[in-house]
């Protein structure tokens, strides 16, 4: 399986506080059936990308060499979670904050209320540079669970969706399991991502989440969430 959502990384964001905790999560991994994590810490500073991507590819390269050391059986891609903010229209290339160097680029959005409008032009502008946002968990907007009928002008703009492994399994609440499980249904998301942030309680244990999916997610969804569908995002090609 592929996560293309986790934030693995150390003290870089409010993930992993320490290279054990990255350690441990890439073990968690391993044992529950990962072969590829992508990174994506969160990134927010539109004036400083350089720094960010040093600083995120420079603790990629210290804990693949203790995964190689701990003969654990985890490939890392590098990548980001954008928050989408107005410093998208100013900032200048953007290529070091995709997915593995492709055209595919994870965001996010305040859960709380945003402007929708505002929203839209900066995915437009992402679309417009010849990127493909996939919108990381929008289950879990403010937002779209008020008004589904968004999602559908972002399908029409070419947005594609991740929803996340615990409000899938219901660990947050019943409209997130009911958004993220028609979402799959639709054809919408294509990927299930942890979001996985410590060892504890947001974590890589996907297998027990997994077992509690709704019925009608099947194993061809898991198959193109888990597997097909990362993959292609990995190798830049084409998403169905």
């Amino acid at each position: 399986m592929i996560d293309i959502h986790s934030h693995i990384i150390f003290n870089i964001d409010d993930g992993a506080a320490s290279i054990e905790e990255s350690i441990t999560l890439c073990r968690q991994a391993s044992e529950n059936g990962y072969k590829k994590i992508v990174a994506t810490p969160h990134f927010t500073d539109y004036r400083n990308i350089d720094r960010f991507v040093l600083e995120r590819d420079s603790k990629l390269d210290l804990i693949r060499e203790r995964l190689a050391e701990e003969k654990i059986d985890i490939t890392l891609y590098p990548g980001a979670e954008l928050f989408l903010s107005r410093g998208i229209f100013t900032a200048g290339d953007l290529d070091a904050l995709t997915i593995n160097s492709s055209r595919y680029m994870l965001c996010e959005f305040p859960l709380g209320p945003f402007n929708v409008r505002s929203g839209l032009e900066m995915l437009s502008e992402l679309t417009l540079r010849g990127y493909t946002p996939i919108v990381a968990h929008p289950e879990r907007y403010h937002e779209f669970r008020r008004n589904y009928e968004i999602i559908y002008g972002l399908v029409d703009q070419g947005v594609i969706f991740q929803v996340n492994a615990d409000c899938l399994a219901g660990n947050i609440d019943r409209t997130a399991r009911s958004i993220s499980a028609e979402l799959i249904q639709e054809g919408f998301a294509k990927f299930i991502g942890s979001d996985a942030h410590d060892a504890n309680r947001r974590n890589l244990n996907i297998r027990e989440r997994i077992s509690a999916f709704p019925s009608e997610i099947d194993s061809d969804d898991l198959k193109n969430c888990f597997i097909t569908n990362p993959q292609s995002v990995i190798d830049n090609e084409d998403v169905f």
